[in-house]
C-alpha cells in the first residue's frame, strides 16, 4: 500500500534528499563538474522546495551546486568558488525520496 504524504512534507524530504546527494554517484553530472579544475570539490547543494514538483509517486525540480575550484600546486594553487544550476528527478519508494537522475549546467563557466 503506499504512503500518503502532505505536499509540504514530501517538498521537505525530497529536498533533504537532495541536498544529501552524492554527485559522484551521478557521472553525467560529476564528469561536467570535474573537469572544471584539478580538483573540485563540493561545498553545498542548495534547493528551495517551493520548486519541486511532485506527480503521484515521480518528482523533479532545479537545485543550486556550489563547488570550490582549485588549481595547480604548492605555491601556485589558486581556489576559487561557483556555482551553478542543477536538475534533478526521481520517484518515491514507500514514502522515502529516491533520487534517479541529477545533472549540472556548467556552461556558463565557459561564457
Amino acid at each position: 500500500m503506499p504512503v500518503t504524504l502532505k505536499k509540504r512534507d514530501a517538498e521537505d524530504l525530497i529536498a533533504e534528499a537532495v541536498r544529501s546527494v552524492e554527485l559522484r554517484d551521478f557521472p553525467s553530472a560529476w564528469n561536467e563538474l570535474d573537469t572544471l579544475s584539478s580538483e573540485t570539490t563540493v561545498d553545498n547543494i542548495g534547493v528551495d522546495p517551493a520548486g519541486i514538483r511532485v506527480s503521484g509517486t515521480k518528482f523533479s525540480g532545479l537545485a543550486s551546486v556550489y563547488v570550490a575550484l582549485r588549481y595547480g600546486k604548492g605555491d601556485d594553487e589558486f581556489t576559487t568558488s561557483e556555482a551553478f544550476r542543477g536538475k534533478f528527478h526521481g520517484h518515491f519508494d514507500q514514502g522515502k525520496p529516491l533520487i534517479d537522475d541529477f545533472t549540472v549546467d556548467t556552461s556558463p563557466f565557459f561564457a
